[in-house]
């Protein structure tokens, strides 16, 4: 291998701002790079996995490896987490810039090429904690051809539609939800001013008053209900009268009058 730095591509599937699952490397060993043959063991990924998550930064994501050639270049997105499953290693989170999103989503662009480095240096102790990711970039020029099928493989992107829904569809869901949650307060609502006209503790032609407290004003319609006693209709007929009454029955109405709840 003439070059410690090695460059290789794949195809992938963009999902929104934070995509999941598409395949970074796999194990094998291929003797056509142009910088020399190279050969990938699990080991050398897990490698790359543990240099990666003790970085203090993320993997930047260029544009025709500008980082490779250049010693720095524009980000197009970031990758976030490394995952290995099987013989495989997999970017498992990656934060997507609008410029990245745009090349993807155009298909001006459709592959992903990771950049590896068999002998990296640690800036720190000088010592050779040997495979890391040095970068990647958003290319057309696949070297890793038999990565191709990552669109297929990726069954948590494509199967879940969830991950693919608008803003608008996303809102309109919330929208949804919070009417069904609205109604099924007003229901309760109703049903306990039901349970109070049952109790006599409210006058039936009171319950739109109530029904509209409850959902006004929630903590004192509640109050109101738990101290509210039943109506008490006290005759006051011959026998019990006073002298200024007459001797005719009188009832005598305790509940509150519609101006008295609204007060």
């Amino acid at each position: 291998m003439k070059k410690s730095l090695i460059a290789c591509s794949t195809l992938f599937a963009l999902n929104k701002d934070i995509q999941k699952g598409f395949k970074l490397a796999k194990v094998g060993e291929w003797k056509g790079h142009r910088d020399g043959s190279f050969k990938l063991e699990l080991k050398d990924l897990e490698e790359i996995k543990k240099n990666f998550d003790d970085s203090q930064i993320d993997a930047v994501i260029d544009l025709d490896h500008a980082t490779l050639f250049y010693g720095t270049g524009e980000a197009y997105g970031w990758i976030k987490e490394l995952e290995i499953k099987e013989d495989s290693i997999f970017v498992n989170k990656v934060e997507w810039l609008e410029q990245g999103k745009e090349l993807l989503e155009s298909k001006k662009y459709k592959y992903i090429s990771p950049v590896l480095e068999p002998n990296t240096i640690d800036p720190v102790t000088g010592n050779n904690i040997g495979w890391t990711l040095h970068s990647a970039a958003i290319t057309n020029r696949p070297f890793l051809e038999d990565l191709g099928e990552v669109i297929a493989n990726n069954k948590s992107n494509k199967g879940d539609k969830s991950m693919e829904k608008t803003a608008e569809e996303l809102e309109a869901e919330n929208k949804k939800l919070q009417e069904e949650n609205e109604k099924l307060q007003n229901e309760k609502i109703e049903q306990k001013v039901d349970v109070a006209i049952a109790a006599n503790k409210i006058r039936p032609e009171q319950k739109e008053t109530l029904i509209a407290m409850g959902k006004a004003d929630p903590t004192n319609f509640e109050k109101f209900l738990d101290e509210a006693k039943p109506l008490v209709q006290q005759p006051q007929n011959n026998i019990y009268a006073n002298n200024k009454g007459g001797g005719q029955p009188q009832n005598k109405d305790t509940s509150l009058s519609d101006e008295e709840l609204k007060a």
